[in-house]
C-alpha cells in the first residue's frame, strides 16, 4: 500500500491508467484523451495553424494555396503538436507503471527509500516550472536565431512566407509562423525531449540498485520483461520524427521537381535519431544483465552439475535392472525441468528491448514517408506495377 501512495499514476488496477496504457497509437492518442487534454491541444493547434490560414487568405488565392500544400507546416501544426501532446500521459502512465513493478518486485527492502526518492525527482524534474521557462527561453532563442539565420529565398520556404509586410523579408503569415507557430512545434518537442531525459536518468539510477534479478526467470531478462512496456510509450515520437521528416521531402519533391530517391539516405539516419532517442537508454541495464549472466551460470550451472551427479549415481551406476516403474518415477521428471530452467540462463538477452518492438519503431518512423514515395512515382510506372501484380 505504500508504493501505491508514493508513486502516482503507478496503481496497475486504475481504469483511468488502464486507459492510458492502451493508447499508444495515434488514432487511440485521441480516442483515449480526455476533454480538458483535447481542449488544450485544440487550442494549441488553432494558435498555431488558424492565424496562418486567415492571413494566407487575405493575402490572396496564391499564397492560400501556398500554404495548404506547404507539406512540411501543415504536418507538423495538425499532426506532430496534437500528437506529442495527447502521448505525455499514456507515456508517463507506462513509465509509472514500470516504476511500480520495480519497487513492487526488483527493489530491495533497503533500497525503498532511495527508489522512491528517484521516483519522486523524476517526476518534480518533470514537472519543473523552471525547467518549463528555460525551455521556452531556449525555443524563442532558436527563433530569433534562425530569423538572422535564415532567408526567404531558401528552398525550404515557400509563397506565402514571403512579402516583406511582415518582420523583415517575411510575409505577416510568415512572420506568425516563425515566432509563434514554430516555437509551438518546438516547444513541445523539446519538452517531449525533456521528459526522455528525466526516465533516462532515473533509469540509470535504478540500474545501480542491487535488484533481485532471477538468472533463470523465463522472460529472459531476470524478471525485467516489463521494461518493454515503457518502451512503447515512445512510438509517437518515433512516428513524429518521420512525420516532420516525410513533409520536408514532400516539399523538395512536388515543388521543386527533385527526385525522391535523393532522399533515400535520411532513412538509416531517421532510424538512428529515433532508436538513439528512445532505446539506448535501456542499454543501461547491459552491464547487471552481462553480471546476472555469469552469476547464473555459475550457481546453477554447480547445481545443475550435482544434481547431474546424483542421477547418474541413482539411475545409470547400478547393477540392478530397470524395471517399468521407472516410467513414473519423479526424478526423471524434476531433472528434465531443472535442466530446462538451466537452459533459460544461456538465451539471457543483454539489451531489455526485443528485436520485435525494435522494428516498431522502424516501423513508426517509416510509415509517413510511404504515402510521399508513392505519390512521387509516375502514374504509368504504378499501372504497370499493379498489371504486373495481376497477371
Amino acid at each position: 500500500m505504500e508504493i501505491r501512495k508514493r508513486f502516482r499514476m503507478s496503481d496497475p488496477t486504475d481504469p483511468e491508467q488502464l486507459r492510458h496504457r492502451r493508447s499508444w497509437g495515434v488514432v487511440a492518442l485521441f480516442r483515449g484523451a480526455s476533454t480538458s487534454m483535447l481542449i488544450r491541444v485544440a487550442a494549441a493547434v488553432a494558435v498555431a495553424w488558424l492565424p496562418l490560414a486567415v492571413l494566407t487568405a487575405l493575402h490572396g488565392r496564391e499564397e492560400f494555396l501556398s500554404f495548404l500544400t506547404d507539406y512540411a507546416s501543415q504536418s507538423r501544426f495538425l499532426l506532430v503538436i496534437p500528437v506529442l501532446m495527447l502521448g505525455e500521459k499514456p507515456t508517463h502512465a507506462r513509465y509509472a507503471l514500470v516504476a511500480h513493478h520495480f519497487a513492487a518486485t526488483l527493489v530491495c527492502a533497503e533500497d525503498q527509500p532511495g527508489f522512491q526518492a528517484q521516483w519522486i525527482s523524476y517526476e518534480r524534474l518533470k514537472h519543473s516550472m523552471l525547467v518549463r521557462v528555460l525551455l521556452l527561453i531556449l525555443t524563442y532563442a532558436i527563433a530569433v536565431w534562425l530569423s538572422e539565420y535564415l532567408r526567404v529565398d531558401g528552398s525550404e520556404f515557400l509563397n506565402w512566407w514571403k512579402g516583406g509586410d511582415g518582420f523583415r523579408f517575411y510575409s505577416r503569415a510568415g512572420t506568425w509562423a516563425l515566432f509563434v507557430s514554430y516555437p509551438i512545434l518546438m516547444y513541445v518537442t523539446f519538452r517531449w525531449l525533456w521528459r526522455q531525459a528525466t526516465w533516462a536518468r532515473f533509469l540509470r539510477l535504478t540500474a545501480r540498485l542491487n535488484l533481485k534479478l532471477i538468472p533463470v526467470h523465463p522472460d529472459h531478462l531476470g524478471g525485467m520483461g516489463f521494461l518493454e512496456a515503457a518502451l512503447l510509450g515512445q512510438l509517437p515520437f518515433s512516428f513524429c520524427l518521420g512525420v516532420g521528416l516525410a513533409g520536408a521531402i514532400a516539399n523538395r519533391v512536388f515543388h521543386e521537381g527533385q527526385n525522391v530517391l535523393a532522399y533515400r539516405f535520411l532513412a538509416p539516419v531517421l532510424i538512428a535519431t529515433a532508436l538513439l532517442i528512445s532505446v539506448a537508454p535501456y542499454f543501461v541495464f547491459t552491464p547487471i544483465l552481462m553480471r546476472m549472466r555469469r552469476r547464473g551460470m555459475l550457481q546453477y550451472g554447480a547445481f545443475a552439475h550435482a544434481v547431474g551427479e546424483q542421477f547418474e549415481q541413482k539411475w545409470l551406476d547400478r547393477e540392478d535392472a530397470l524395471g517399468a516403474e521407472v516410467l513414473t518415477v519423479p526424478d526423471f521428471t524434476s531433472t528434465g525441468n531443472l535442466y530446462r530452467m538451466v537452459e533459460n540462463i544461456d538465451e539471457i538477452r543483454l539489451v531489455p528491448v526485443a528485436a520485435v518492438n525494435t522494428y516498431a519503431f522502424v516501423i513508426a518512423a517509416l510509415v509517413p514517408c510511404i504515402p510521399v514515395v508513392i505519390a512521387a512515382i509516375p502514374f504509368d510506372v504504378l499501372m504497370k506495377a499493379a498489371l504486373k501484380l495481376l497477371v
